[in-house]
């Protein structure tokens, strides 16, 4: 079972149309039975199909992990076409959604084979109990040669690692930029991550002002995305500001403490 991943950053200091670019990757990867990584030796390459804006919106990437790296300011949905080794085996095509809510996130993908009957090879591909990479490749050896097996396995570790280091460097720019004081020291800053926690324990009736501080402060710097008709409000807390994010922060001790409070009286 394929997996896309989606890692995202803003970039900073550069903006377009008033919102914050972003440098963004995605990549696949395998997932086995026991949900760990593997290789996907049944892909031959990956056409990922972009928002029409964007420059050569097909681009064609034959390495697993298959990664894409782009910039920009954004959301939009994409399509991945997967092709496969076996070329009678029409491709198959994923919906992904590129947003910006979260700078990390994994999406498990389902495919679906037809008339894939008589295709012995690719049906040992697809059915092969292995349940590692390295199995993968000694099982596979009739149909893929051992060195690309070799290779897509250090593919996988080498993108493995690298996102385990990306998302510690965010986390440590997070904690280093970011303190839970809200005192009137300029030197201190709201933590976002801890923002974020306290939206979710707000009551539904209390979002609806929350939603009107932050329009009724926001500037041209910040993201701000609202979806009328889908009924969202997105916001990335990072691009809000100092001021507004204390606002906020207080705003929900507020209802937190007023929560409290009556609870106790029951």
């Amino acid at each position: 079972m394929p997996q896309v991943i989606t890692d995202q950053n803003i970039v900073k200091g550069q903006k377009q149309n008033g919102f914050p670019m972003r440098k963004w990757k995605i990549s696949l990867a395998g997932v086995n039975a026991n949900g760990d990584d593997e290789p996907m030796p049944y892909v031959d390459y990956v056409e990922y199909i972009l928002h029409q804006t964007f420059e050569q919106p097909l681009r064609k990437v034959t390495e697993y992990p298959f990664v894409l790296q782009e910039k920009g300011w954004g959301e939009f949905d994409m399509k991945i076409m997967l092709h496969f080794v076996e070329k009678s085996v029409p491709p198959f095509v994923l919906d992904h959604d590129l947003n910006f809510q979260q700078n990390h996130y994994e999406m498990p993908q389902t495919i679906t084979f037809s008339k894939i009957d008589g295709k012995h090879s690719f049906l040992k591909l697809l059915n092969s109990p292995a349940t590692n990479a390295s199995d993968r490749e000694s099982s596979n050896d009739s149909t893929n040669d051992g060195s690309t097996h070799k290779r897509r396995r250090e593919a996988l570790t080498k993108e493995k690692s690298k996102r385990i280091k990306d998302d510690r460097s965010s986390d440590d720019d997070s904690q280093a930029n970011s303190s839970a004081a809200v005192s009137g020291d300029e030197d201190d800053k709201i933590d976002v991550h801890q923002l974020a926690k306290k939206f979710q324990m707000l009551h539904p009736d209390d979002l609806i002002p929350l939603v009107n501080l932050v329009k009724a402060n926001q500037t041209s710097e910040m993201y701000v995305k609202e979806d009328g008709e889908a009924g969202e409000f997105h916001i990335d807390l990072r691009t809000l500001g100092d001021s507004l994010l204390a606002v906020l922060w207080k705003f929900c001790d507020d209802c937190l403490e007023k929560y409290q409070k009556a609870h106790k009286k029951k």
